[in-house]
């Protein structure tokens, strides 16, 4: 080869990408390799993982709880004509339409679930547990007025019912706030519009609230029923019966509903 022709040999251009890829190698290994990176990854993951404990647990012992100082503040029913019970219009409606309570909730995420496809439990699924929980509930309690029973207390009962699928949706409700927070503040939208996404949001986050609040109200409304409408005895079995309601719930909507918080709040 004449030295011409050496010369108008042009090396040819790298492309860009095998570069980008390298940088991004490269500034990876440096974050992975930083103790700073790694121990602020490790305190949200723990931050993350105590929110989600705290989401599971806190329900259930704040049932108990009141629960067990309702019977231990028993004063009976004579008594409650004399006091003024701020909670008696919302046990009103939770006499006639406490069944339903959680369909408000469960509504709201299904239609989240527009804009959020990675809902879990979905709300079939959700929709399938809270009435196998209530299909139990309604066989213990026809058992009970077959067998002539007044030992325990049904509208307590029904309460834990309430509870454990208002529990669950709280939870499922704000994984998907969550998420949905996490897709709008990313590049990647997968095709869904930003008004889609906020409105699927404000139906998360309007879901949450109605969840707690269902659960923080029953919860005061037992207070006062264990308080004043049913005996000692009455409010214990009622408890002890409400546990067999915990493994449906507990394994086919809160749990599930936990993991999809946790794993949503590592996409923030």
């Amino acid at each position: 080869m004449s030295l011409r022709q050496r010369r108008a040999v042009v090396p040819s251009p790298v492309s860009p990408e095998p570069q980008e890829m390298a940088r991004h190698i490269s500034d990876k290994t440096h974050s992975s390799r930083d103790p700073w990176a790694q121990r602020n990854s490790a305190a949200t993951e723990a931050f993350g993982a105590a929110v989600v404990n705290a989401t599971v647990v806190l329900p259930m012992v704040l049932w108990g709880v009141v629960l067990l100082a309702g019977t231990a503040s028993y004063r009976g029913p004579e008594l409650a004509a004399q006091e003024n019970l701020p909670l008696a219009w919302y046990d009103a409606v939770f006499v006639r339409f406490g069944p339903f309570f959680f369909l408000a909730p469960l509504g709201l995420r299904a239609f989240s679930d527009v804009a959020d496809e990675a809902s879990s439990p979905t709300p079939a699924r959700a929709l399938v547990v809270y009435l196998i929980s209530g299909a139990v509930r309604l066989g213990v309690y026809l058992v009970g007025c077959a067998l002539g029973s007044r030992a325990m207390s049904d509208h307590l009962f029904l309460g834990a019912s309430v509870v454990a699928a208002a529990h669950g949706e709280a939870i499922a409700c704000a994984a998907t706030a969550t998420r949905l927070v996490a897709t709008a503040r990313g590049s990647s939208r997968g095709g869904r519009s930003k008004l889609r996404i906020t409105v699927a949001l404000v139906a998360a986050i309007t879901g949450t609230a109605v969840a707690t609040a269902t659960t923080l109200l029953q919860c005061a409304d037992a207070f006062y029923t264990a308080t004043y409408f049913h005996a000692p005895k009455e409010t214990l079995v009622a408890g002890v019966a409400g546990v067999a309601l915990v493994p449906i719930a507990l394994i086919g909507a809160i749990l599930p509903a936990s993991r999809s918080l946790s794993q949503a709040l590592l996409e923030l």
